[in-house]
């Protein structure tokens, strides 16, 4: 059991950074065509998407990563980079997806609303390049045991 949790940690950690990456560079692309009807909607299209596809997979990341910890059976004298995991990862988890999808929420009525005009999408993308960034910095501490 223990090792079919870890293939859920992994394939849901990357189902989360690969719904983000999709994000990321699908909106850095549509950027300068924003403005026009459809690419509007293919925006929106796209956060709704990839969203469906980051949150429920960041939310398998915390829970096989929540049995995971409780399988180890360490006390409470963990070393550093599972005290990173466990409390910096989970606290992630839990903002990445409360602010992508308050923000991706927003951003869908935004684009829907806009018709012809220019919509900016700068906060919306530096929080989510933020977010994958946080990610990856989890994962380098806990790929090196620090």
């Amino acid at each position: 059991m223990f090792g079919l949790m870890i293939f859920l940690h992994i394939t849901g950690l990357l189902g989360w950074l690969g719904a983000l990456l999709g994000i990321l560079v699908t909106m850095l692309l549509l950027r300068k065509q924003l403005g026009t009807p459809d690419a509007n909607s293919l925006a929106g299209k796209t956060i709704r998407v990839f969203g469906r596809i980051a949150h429920p997979s960041s939310i398998l990341v915390l829970l096989s990563g929540v049995y995971l910890i409780l399988q180890m059976g360490i006390g409470t004298e963990k070393p550093l980079w599972l005290q990173v995991m466990e409390k910096g990862g989970g606290t992630i988890i839990l903002l990445a997806v409360i602010f992508t999808a308050v923000l991706g929420s927003k951003m869908n009525k935004r684009l829907n609303s806009a018709g012809g005009n220019s919509v900016r999408l700068t906060g919306y993308l530096s929080t989510v390049g933020v977010f994958m960034f946080l990610i990856v910095s989890v994962v380098l501490v806990v790929s090196l045991k620090l």
